[in-house]
């Protein structure tokens, strides 16, 4: 569990991060838009997008932590039941051969 919880946690913060820088690329594409150079606005602008793009991928790589977290906890709550239903039928049959 702990793993889970620090592996997700370093993507958010990864993807924060990414997105921060992002921010700040598209900051400076404004200004430069603002004064004409398009071209440094457009070079900085392509850097946002690349930032973000993997900013993303590390958000979804947290949601996937999440998915398989939730995963596993299903298949010990599905094995679990599955064991609880064999011993109740053993104690059944037990019963039902006392008789």
């Amino acid at each position: 569990m702990d793993d889970i919880k620090a592996a997700a946690a370093k993507h958010h913060e990864d993807a924060a991060h990414g997105f921060e820088v992002a921010a700040g690329m598209h900051h400076e594409a404004a200004k430069h838009c603002a004064s004409g150079n398009f071209e440094k606005a457009e070079g900085l602008a392509t850097s946002a997008a690349e930032a973000e793009g993997v900013a993303n991928r590390h958000a979804m790589q947290a949601v996937d932590q999440y998915r398989h977290h939730a995963d596993e906890v299903a298949a010990r709550k599905a094995e679990a039941a599955g064991e609880d239903a064999a011993r109740a039928a053993k104690h059944e049959a037990k019963a039902a051969a006392e008789k």
